[in-house]
């Protein structure tokens, strides 16, 4: 496998603002002016009320919010104690709490508590998309959905997880991970079954009612969930949004595409404990369970070796917590920059950029799991794999990884980036972006 400066270099963005004191490179000069506050501890931004300084005016305004609101003028809920600055927005938001919903759809049964998301709506009748993206030309019935949309062409996830780094495209999409991951709360109760939930309640509850509100246009079938709808009506309309970018095959189903992204990578993330076969789907383990050990319970603790029915019997064991799981395992767990999975993924993305077909089929490509078509390449090139069996699969992997760039990427760009200090999870993303 050799260097391929062509396809690498159009995959770079360059970093030209520097830090002069830690080195660090940065795409824009707002973004080394913030960082280099962190050496200075210059704290540009005052709060009036208790003269403590900030380096950050977001994070003045969020101290404001959450310490002198009562100070400022602000106006309160009364219920859920939430401040805002305006009297129209204690209005709408007081809605939430009562339930009112004063705007009525002229053509069919349904209320909203804000105009404008009935004229939203009404878009939904007269089939108006005005906002239209100008890469991929698909139409949008508001600015908000579009703008979420070309944020996943250019792969901006401007929403950061402090804990873990993690990045999304939407602030409901950190503050839900924020509550299921870290915080691990349940704070919604089914009145029926008494099970706590982290969300989606109302679709649970249809589970006991049986009622299924969203009915297609197209035929007589009707769904529970207006994304199942949404995932029905593409049998019709022959949309395929998802796209696999190692082969560009599409699917109707992101679910599909995760399926089908495991044929690349090898992997199969469902073992038998009992004899250590691998499956890349759950239904294709139970059916093994059932026929070669008669078992019918599949999940199982990868602490005490305990097996469950179901995914709920096994995550509420893990809560408990098991009596064998490590303390520190959980603060390990969420300080890795990048899952398994990803940079599986990734690494086959490059792989398929950087190589030829007759190459990628000699090494097993699409037949035997990535980490290992990665260590064949590594040898074919008369170099030595990491192979250490005392570091975890993830550390391995990314060992052999960083050996695949130092011969792939040509050398200006490598001795650029370790300037940078880029870790290999940053650059397997840029150069598969």
């Amino acid at each position: 496998m050799k260097k391929t400066t062509n396809n690498l270099k159009t995959t770079i963005k360059e970093r030209k603002y520097e830090c002069t004191i830690c080195i660090k490179n940065f795409l824009s000069s707002n973004d080394l002016r913030k960082h280099v506050r962190v050496h200075t501890d210059e704290r540009p931004y005052i709060c009036n009320e208790c003269q403590q300084a900030f380096r950050q005016a977001v994070t003045l305004k969020n101290h404001i919010l959450s310490k002198h609101c009562k100070l400022n003028g602000f106006f309160h809920c009364d219920i859920c104690s939430r401040s805002f600055a305006l009297k129209g927005r204690l209005k709408l938001h007081m809605r939430t709490h009562t339930g009112e919903k004063p705007y009525s759809c002229e053509h069919c049964s349904k209320t909203f508590a804000r105009k404008g998301q009935l004229q939203q709506h009404m878009r939904v009748h007269d089939q108006k998309k005005p906002f239209t993206c100008d890469v991929c030309k698909m139409s949008y019935t508001c600015s908000q959905n579009l703008r979420l949309h070309r944020n996943k062409h250019f792969d901006v996830k401007p929403y950061t997880c402090d804990l873990c780094g993690k990045c999304f495209t939407r602030r409901d999409a950190l503050l839900k991970h924020l509550r299921n991951t870290h915080e691990n709360i349940k704070a919604f109760c089914c009145p029926i079954c008494h099970k706590y939930f982290k969300g989606h309640l109302p679709q649970h509850l249809r589970t006991h009612t049986r009622t299924k509100p969203h009915a297609c246009a197209h035929c007589e079938k009707s769904f529970a969930q207006r994304s199942q709808l949404v995932v029905h009506q593409r049998i019709h309309s022959g949309e395929r949004p998802y796209r696999c970018r190692v082969c560009w095959k599409a699917f109707a189903h992101s679910t599909a595409l995760n399926l089908h992204k495991r044929q690349h990578t090898g992997e199969k993330p469902y073992t038998c404990m009992e004899c250590k076969r691998g499956f890349n789907q759950i239904p294709h383990l139970k059916k093994h369970m059932l026929r070669k050990h008669n078992m019918d319970k599949v999940f199982n603790c990868e602490w005490c070796k305990e097996y469950f029915k179901s995914k709920r019997e096994l995550q509420e064991h893990e809560e408990l917590p098991c009596k064998k799981k490590p303390l520190n395992q959980e603060i390990k767990d969420e300080i890795q920059p990048m899952t398994l999975p990803k940079m599986r993924f990734l690494l086959a993305i490059l792989l398929k950029r950087i190589s030829t077909r007759e190459r990628l089929s000699e090494l097993g490509f699409n037949k035997k799991l990535i980490d290992e078509v990665l260590e064949s390449s590594i040898i074919h090139s008369k170099r030595l794999p990491c192979v250490d069996e005392s570091l975890s699969i993830a550390a391995r992997l990314k060992n052999n990884i960083r050996i695949l760039l130092d011969w792939t990427v040509p050398d200006e760009f490598m001795k650029k980036y370790k300037i940078e200090q880029r870790s290999v999870e940053e650059l397997l993303e840029e150069l598969t972006s």
